[in-house]
């Protein structure tokens, strides 16, 4: 699947849309050593920061 903004090299792992209805997008590159987090603003992606794991980029960003 690809999404505007989002790089071709990234690979999509988690598509989460909150009860808010806000959409976001947690990747890595196939080595897997970091994760990102995009959020959706209008139809493009928007990167809001990287971490070792999607999880803590959910309890930072997301708010678990």
């Amino acid at each position: 699947m690809a999404v505007n903004g989002i790089p071709k090299t990234e690979r999509i792992w988690v598509k989460r849309i909150t009860e808010k209805g806000e959409t976001y997008y947690i990747t890595s590159k196939d080595t897997r050593d970091y994760y990102f987090l995009y959020k959706m603003d209008g139809d493009k992606a928007v990167k809001l920061g990287k971490a070792k794991s999607p999880l803590e980029l959910e309890q930072k960003y997301i708010g678990g």
